[in-house]
């Protein structure tokens, strides 16, 4: 059997294919793979097309090209010609709308997408709750056209790995996957509950576990409490990887 849902790829409708390969490569080290259309195939615009992708009559599809991250999943690339196409999505609006991804020196990195192109929102903040911790922070970036791009780094382990039945991301694919035989992978080494800690359910509401916006002076000493006894059961830290949602 297989390991469950994983993440493969995800797909970023770009306004010019080479431009964004460029800042992908600069800003996030992606390498390029394949391209799956190139442009000087003839767009396709067909109903047929249409149907499966659920796009408008009025647009075509042009090139698509499959990058890869250092570690995480593929980034496929998409370019679509036509009048009907919308501005990038903002964080408010609904649907699939940002990429998180994991890095080991958020300031150095932060410094890597400025380089190549991409511009902040703000400086890096802070995470709270059930994801704070000595280091743990996150920013989000704009890329040169517009689309936003999250970065994230959180050295000290979190909170919510003291309750939650598994850490945030799934096993990746390893070459091995490809072979016949594939290697057995390891069971995850972390634990789903420790006796004594009940703060996730603290300010929990409608079944969705609500952080308050300031949290108060014992909630923060409870996650601080917290941060240090995950950290010292997840010793050493697992490697990084790309997560999909902030």
């Amino acid at each position: 059997m297989g390991r469950g849902f994983r993440i493969d790829h995800v797909g970023v409708t770009v306004p010019d294919i080479d431009a964004a390969t460029a800042f992908f490569a600069a800003a996030l080290d992606a390498v390029f793979l394949y391209d799956v259309r190139c442009r000087t195939e003839e767009p396709r615009s067909t109903p047929e097309v249409h149907g499966y992708l659920g796009i408008p009559s009025t647009m075509a599809q042009g090139a698509i090209r499959m990058l890869a991250l250092p570690d995480g999943p593929g980034l496929e690339l998409f370019e679509y010609l036509g009048p009907d196409q919308h501005s990038p999505a903002t964080p408010s609006d609904l649907g699939w709308q940002h990429v998180a991804l994991y890095v080991d020196d958020i300031d150095a990195a932060l410094e890597k997408v400025e380089r190549a192109g991409g511009v902040r929102n703000s400086d890096p903040r802070a995470l709270r709750g059930v994801e704070a911790g000595e280091g743990n922070r996150f920013v989000y970036t704009r890329t040169p056209w517009g689309s936003t791009l999250e970065l994230v780094s959180y050295p000290t382990p979190q909170p919510y790995l003291l309750t939650a039945p598994r850490a945030k991301w799934a096993p990746w694919p390893t070459p091995d996957d490809a072979r016949a035989t594939p290697v057995p992978v390891p069971a995850p080494a972390f634990r789903t509950a420790v006796l004594g800690w009940s703060g996730a359910t603290t300010f929990r509401r409608g079944g969705v576990d609500a952080l308050h916006p300031e949290p108060v002076p014992a909630w923060s000493a409870l996650v601080a409490a917290a941060s240090r006894a995950v950290a010292a059961v997840f010793s050493p830290r697992r490697p990084r990887r790309a997560s999909i949602d902030r």
